[in-house]
């Protein structure tokens, strides 16, 4: 953000954070991001994995696996995941981590400004992933899946926001837009008269728009550096995950909440993760 460029990376880093927790990866770790169609990946050698974040039908060689579970692979296995049945982004993350070349500290794939990743594009097939070292010093459980309250919420009633002074009208009933991608989903429903154009000021994931239309745009994973659009808040970064998993056409209400409660709700996500980390590895 500092160089001017998008944080990028995953749209929902709860999910992804899960699995990497699971797998005794560090929590950044990169991951495969999944979104609007299937796939299939062949491993050439042996690998533990996990698959978490929207719902979705995977197999493994065919046979029915669960998500938010820990399993292994070898050689020649393969897996397949179908698109998303409710969500819209699904992860894969491996021990060890997909080992992309680091650029400007980041492993995130930028399709925009194509670098990062395999050449800042989006994956083709034939494309090979490499994994990284894996730490050796536990092992893995592979016979439960994660505890339903150890893993990301995919949903919920409302989406908590902090709320700038001056802007009303926000802590009402929302709809997510078709117009919305990676770099921010608009809001529709209730077009407010106080949008406007400002002088340009840091954004970032989060950050609640209010364009002289008056349909709100919360800003995602790809958000600009700057903005010149006024702003009326953010959503939270506990809450942001399981809202980019919101497809469009869904409902939801923003609720306002105080910058502490917001920090409450950052560190105690913080601990579900290491709670993660202690059920899943010995």
């Amino acid at each position: 953000m500092s160089s001017g460029v998008p944080r990028s990376g995953a749209m929902d880093s709860a999910a992804l954070a899960t699995l990497n927790a699971m797998l005794g990866n560090p929590r950044d770790a990169a991951g495969l991001e999944i979104a609007l169609t299937a796939c299939e990946i062949e491993f050439t050698g042996a690998v533990s994995f996990a698959v978490g974040g929207a719902f979705a039908a995977i197999e493994k060689n065919g046979e029915s696996i669960d998500g938010y579970r820990i399993h292994r692979a070898g050689a020649s296995d393969a897996i397949s995941i179908g698109p998303a049945t409710k969500g819209r982004f699904i992860y894969l993350a491996v021990a060890g981590g997909f080992d992309f070349a680091s650029v400007m500290g980041s492993r995130s794939t930028y399709t925009p400004g194509a670098f990062g990743g395999i050449d800042g594009r989006r994956l083709k097939n034939g494309d090979a992933l490499p994994i990284g070292a894996t730490a050796r010093l536990r092992r893995h459980h592979v016979t439960d899946v994660l505890p339903r309250e150890l893993q990301p919420v995919s949903a919920r009633e409302s989406v908590r926001f902090v709320p700038r002074d001056g802007v009303e009208g926000m802590q009402a009933a929302w709809t997510v837009s078709a117009s919305s991608d990676r770099t921010g989903y608009r809001l529709t429903g209730n077009a407010l008269t106080s949008g406007g154009s400002i002088v340009s000021e840091p954004v970032c994931p989060g950050v609640i728009q209010v364009p002289p239309g008056g349909e709100p745009i919360v800003l995602m994973a790809d958000a600009p550096t700057v903005g010149g659009y006024r702003i009326a808040g953010a959503v939270i970064s506990a809450d942001l995950g399981a809202f980019a998993q919101r497809s469009p056409g869904e409902s939801f209400r923003l609720e306002s909440i105080s910058v502490e409660a917001a920090q409450r709700e950052l560190i105690a996500r913080s601990e579900i993760l290491e709670r993660v980390r202690d059920w899943s590895l010995l």
